[in-house]
């Protein structure tokens, strides 16, 4: 059944219309009507519907900062097929809104069953305007999809349709002053939402706006044109009310007019604004937004952390807001950690007295901040998900005591205190050995499956893949409390955690990069340098559970012709060669390995000349082959199914033809030590047969990895005389 509104329309002189805003908004946009007196209103899921007079129409369009349309609802009707919809936009009496000669656009939302999807929908509202008005002046309006002079709006939500006057005709978060944005700019009626449920307002009680990751600058401007209040629709030039027949032009000019002399003089402003960021296209867009927005010496922006700037604090109750990064992705999310563990505790040495407000789409994120929020707003930000905090900085809100401990959760203190027992479990073999690069955690407890290795004062996290039956919200909340209790619990610096995602890897993905940061240092093992990259691959260059078979190597390599084969980046080969080794030859088929093998090579200070790197495929090598040597050591992968390679390598069919090659470039006496990570790896009996074969697993591994004692196994191999 149609229920048409236009008697209403013409009857009085008041409209029904709805206001849409952003999810979690609706009681800021609720307020903000209710100043311009606008009080007959009820709220709904992200909009207020409003009754009030064509002044109200122009007041709320013109003055609210938070609305991102108005909107004038002509019918509602049930819908149970396509020629319903037809039906029920035709009955409406459109000569009451428009002329043949208007120009229309229709915007259509939502599908059911029967309007499968929008282009549809929106093609059969056209159709029914155009008979309309033919059957009327046998004439049709125009589709002028950019700026029609009337915007349709079309709502399907299941059975149910409202048609509607857009009488915004274009979003109001579109002020006219952002031509540009940063990385995520957030869209303005969403910054000034957040900034009047902050409690910003034109005659505020903060002394100042501060925002330190400032992006193109929209809370910046958003809080100035509220300061200085000016309406947020001065300048707009199009509106869809300006070709609906009920327009009235002159009221229009008058409120506009009154409107720019409500204007507060920049000489009466008791208020400053400050933003800084650390991009610099960010600060250029915002500096043009500023101009555009005509605060040019109102607001300013720097290029610059906000570690370092130098702000000028003025009065007592500064309000800091703040839009960081999110941290959607896994390794994004764990560098954020420390960012707001510093924002936190910079706000707490600066701003004491103020307010800190921050948007985030990650709760464990914004617990790094040490206060207290008083309450949170749950919003929609581009489609995400998001919470709006607000941080009382006043003591009594702020936590105390130690810098870390502070922000950890029960969890994060129960893992840094595994982390703490380990560390002093290693501490006389560490100092007996002098071992900077080791393991210190190996999922002991089960509920934080990672490994972590230090190399010097870094922490390499890698997160064990999770079975499909842990919940991920639970795991992602497990990984965060671990990095959380790491820099405290290991004594190294927040940005000095690296976290990577482990999984089995084959072929090429074995070499491909995870990330381009060139993050590189160099650490040493047993008298011998090496070059690790913590970051950019999934592994780091150097395999630490190896260290014992290194030092076998070393300690047996005196005088001997040493081969390398699967050679990674050959820290066997520079241990073999401080040894005293005579010459070693290294192979792998990888351009990124060899490359670095031979940079370890040069780093130890070896001739190229006597310690070599050959770029192959090793069975290919071994097969062609005629040279002798007197020490060989493999640790080849699992699996391998790479281009580079004639045949795809499993371990354990392909190991004995493997071992067999090898032990023909063995000279008499000589010995093979053959090692994997398969952990149901099982060495072929036959072998045993032919040569002697020696289990030498147990003694190759240090005590950070007796407890994993599967992480490899390793044999030493010698021809029967």
């Amino acid at each position: 059944m149609t229920e048409n509104m236009n008697d209403q329309l013409d009857a009085s002189a008041t409209f029904s219309i709805e206001l849409t805003c952003p999810i979690g908004l609706e009681n800021v946009l609720e307020n903000e009507l209710h100043e311009l007196g606008l009080t007959n209103t009820r709220l709904g899921e992200a909009q207020v519907k409003l009754t009030c007079d064509l002044r109200g129409i122009y007041l709320a369009c013109l003055w609210s900062r938070v609305a991102t349309r108005v909107m004038l609802p002509l019918t509602h009707f049930n819908m149970d097929s396509a020629d319903d919809l037809y039906q029920g936009v035709k009955s409406i009496e459109w000569s009451d809104h428009l002329s043949v000669h208007s120009t229309i656009a229709i915007d259509c939302h939502g599908t059911n069953k029967e309007i499968r999807n929008t282009q549809f929908g929106a093609l059969k509202t056209k159709d029914a305007i155009a008979d309309y008005f033919v059957e009327k002046s046998g004439q049709r309006p125009n589709v002028e999809k950019q700026q029609p002079d009337v915007r349709i709006a079309v709502r399907v939500k299941r059975e149910k349709v409202t048609v509607s006057l857009d009488l915004s005709g274009d979003s109001l978060h579109k002020r006219g002053y952002r031509q540009q944005g940063g990385m995520a700019p957030l869209k303005e009626n969403l910054a000034a939402g957040m900034l009047l449920r902050a409690g910003w307002s034109k005659n505020s009680q903060f002394s100042q706006l501060v925002d330190p990751m400032c992006g193109s600058g929209t809370f910046l401007v958003e809080a100035a044109l509220i300061s200085l209040n000016i309406a947020p629709g001065l300048r707009r030039q199009y509106w869809g009310f300006k070709g609906w027949k009920q327009h009235d032009h002159r009221l229009w000019q008058q409120l506009q007019d009154f409107a720019k002399n409500e204007r507060v003089s920049v000489d009466d402003l008791t208020v400053t604004f400050q933003g800084t960021d650390r991009e610099q296209k960010a600060i250029a867009a915002a500096r043009e937004n500023i101009k555009r927005a005509g605060l040019t010496g109102i607001v300013e922006v720097s290029l610059s952390a906000f570690q370092e700037h130098d702000f000028s604090w003025q009065g007592s109750t500064p309000l800091v807001i703040v839009n960081p990064p999110y941290g959607e992705r896994l390794g994004d999310e764990m560098a954020l950690i420390s960012l707001y563990s510093q924002l936190g505790y910079w706000v707490t040495e600066n701003a004491l007295g103020g307010v800190c407000a921050l948007l985030t789409s990650n709760d464990q994120l914004a617990r790094q901040v040490p206060i207290r929020p008083e309450k949170h707003t749950r919003i929609l930000n581009g489609g995400l998900e998001c919470r709006f905090y607000l941080f009382p900085v006043v003591e009594g809100s702020i936590k105390r005591g130690d810098r870390q401990q502070a922000v950890m959760s029960q969890g994060a203190q129960m893992f840094a205190n595994r982390l703490q027992k380990n560390v002093k479990k290693f501490k006389k073999w560490l100092a007996a050995d002098k071992v900077s690069c080791y393991r210190v955690y190996d999922a002991d407890m089960p509920e934080y499956a990672v490994a972590i290795d230090m190399y010097d004062d870094w922490a390499h996290v890698q997160e064990y893949q999770a079975p499909k039956s842990v919940d991920e919200e639970k795991a992602r909340v497990r990984l965060m409390e671990i990095v959380t209790a790491i820099p405290s619990a290991l004594n190294i610096p927040e940005t000095n955690v690296v976290v990577k995602h482990r999984q089995r890897q084959s072929g090429k993905q074995q070499y491909e990069k995870v990330a381009t940061s060139q993050h590189e240092m160099i650490v040493q093992e047993h008298g011998c340098d090496f070059i690790v990259n913590l970051k950019d691959y999934l592994d780091t260059g150097l395999f630490l559970d190896h260290r014992p078979v290194r030092k076998y190597i070393q300690d047996n390599a005196n005088g001997v012709r040493f081969l390398n084969l699967f050679c990674y980046t050959a820290s066997a080969s520079v241990h073999a060669g401080q040894g005293g080794a005579r010459s070693t030859l290294s192979v792998d088929m990888s351009n990124t390995y060899v490359d670095w093998a031979r940079r370890n090579i040069e780093l130890n200070e070896f001739s190229d000349r006597d310690h070599g790197v050959v770029r192959a495929d090793c069975f290919e090598w071994l097969r062609k082959s005629t040279n002798e040597f007197d020490f060989i050591f493999m640790d080849p992968p699992t699996f391998s199914n790479s281009k580079k390679m004639s045949n795809v390598l499993d371990i354990q069919r392909d190991h004995v033809e493997l071992i067999d090659l090898a032990m023909a470039r063995l000279s008499d006496g000589g010995q093979l030590v053959f090692s994997n990570n398969y952990r149901r790896f099982v060495l072929d009996s036959e072998l045993s047969e032919r040569y002697v074969v020696k289990d030498i697993t147990a003694q190759t591994l240090d005590p950070d990895f007796q407890r994993n004692n599967r992480i490899h196994q390793c044999w030493v191999l010698q021809k029967r005389g």
